[in-house]
């Protein structure tokens, strides 16, 4: 019983000990697998990969990306040349298609998240009361009402930008967001709620990491801006070149640009247009060039619920399906049944994402 239970202690105090994290994290969203030994820590290639509770100082590992090319990596968890716990070791991965390149950008202590303070529920509860109805709209109580930090007109073009305040409580939420995921989600919603500056943009895309991200959210943002006319400056806020080359390109055609919550359609169109389409996106063998060839197809058409289903079972991952399905809302003729599209997705993360943005459009 004593050999039992001093094993018991010896591997107890060896993992409280020893244990640090690996995050693994794509500069410009390609993913990929990590594997040890032929197994993979994640089933599901991913633009970051975060491995938890590594008992050994090295770790060898290998990278594996969507073209099958595999690199082998050696990973040290040392801090100035001595053994650490507790520590989580980030690297920021590189891939040109041939090469890859992984970069050690720092080491950060694991600090657990404090458990939640889950207040009494009132006596009488207000909570149906005082529900935001406008889902991602910012909003402070005044004298019993919500006063929403939105100021994009119902009807018409943005003339006035928003207020300075408003991007200082950005700010404040940014600095409580915990992940890269959250802090877009909370630019995102600025966007799409408000008018602003290019400057006001920039200042926005500064909270994110990754230059694919920011293309996205500058395709969101465009009809918000009060003075297109300085669109150039933008580029200012993009260091990768092929980022502001893929920027430039769609700035030339954005004030002609189809994509706007305005579109009308009101009929969808023949079911063999849309199966010509489809057939043409089953051409491409990878999900990044489906979507490029999509980008440019999409808007020439109007879609059923069923028809927007049957475009987005094209693509392999939920990613590119998430962002085919944020377009595509625009152009279906059926909006009001639109939550159907989730059906398509793997992840319930995915649908609820997607409901989301639905509910931010009504």
């Amino acid at each position: 019983m004593k050999y039992f239970l001093n094993i018991f202690f010896l591997l107890v105090f060896c993992e409280a000990y020893t244990q640090n994290n690996a995050s693994f994290s794509s500069a410009d969203g390609k993913v990929f697998k990590v594997l040890e030994k032929g197994k993979s820590f994640n089933t599901v290639p991913q633009a970051h990969v975060l491995i938890e509770k590594i008992m050994k100082d090295t770790l060898r590992v290998e990278l594996e990306f969507e073209n099958k090319k595999k690199f082998p990596v050696t990973l040290y968890f040392l801090e100035q040349g001595v053994s650490c716990r507790n520590k989580e070791f980030n690297y920021k991965v590189e891939f040109d298609d041939v090469n890859l390149k992984l970069t050690f950008i720092g080491v950060y202590d694991i600090v657990p998240l404090p458990a939640l303070l889950v207040p009494k529920k009132p006596i009488v509860d207000t909570s149906q009361k005082y529900k935001n109805k406008l889902f991602g709209h910012f909003f402070e109580m005044k004298d019993g009402k919500p006063v929403y930090f939105n100021n994009k007109p119902k009807q018409g073009n943005c003339v006035n930008p928003m207020p300075k305040e408003y991007l200082d409580y950005t700010a404040l939420l940014i600095s409580k967001a915990e992940v890269a995921e959250h802090k877009y989600v909370i630019v995102e919603n600025v966007c799409r709620n408000n008018c602003y500056t290019v400057e006001q943009l920039s200042a926005l895309l500064k909270y994110i990491d990754f230059e694919i991200e920011k293309l996205k959210l500058v395709r969101t943002a465009y009809k918000g801006l009060t003075d297109p006319a300085n669109k150039k400056d933008l580029e200012k806020s993009f260091r990768l070149e092929s980022a502001k080359n893929e920027l430039n390109d769609f700035l030339k055609t954005a004030d002609q640009s189809k994509i706007t919550s305005n579109t009308l359609c009101t009929k969808s169109a023949s079911q063999l247009l849309v199966d010509n389409y489809v057939q043409k996106l089953g051409t491409y063998s990878n999900d990044a060039e489906r979507y490029e060839v999509f980008k440019k197809g999409y808007s020439d058409l109007c879609y059923s619920v069923d028809q927007v289903k049957q475009v987005l079972a094209k693509f392999i991952h939920d990613r590119e399906k998430l962002d085919a399905a944020r377009l595509l809302y625009f152009y279906c003729v059926e909006k009001d049944t639109y939550s159907k599209v989730v059906d398509v997705f793997s992840y319930n993360q995915t649908a609820s994402e997607l409901n989301d943005f639905i509910e931010k459009q009504r």
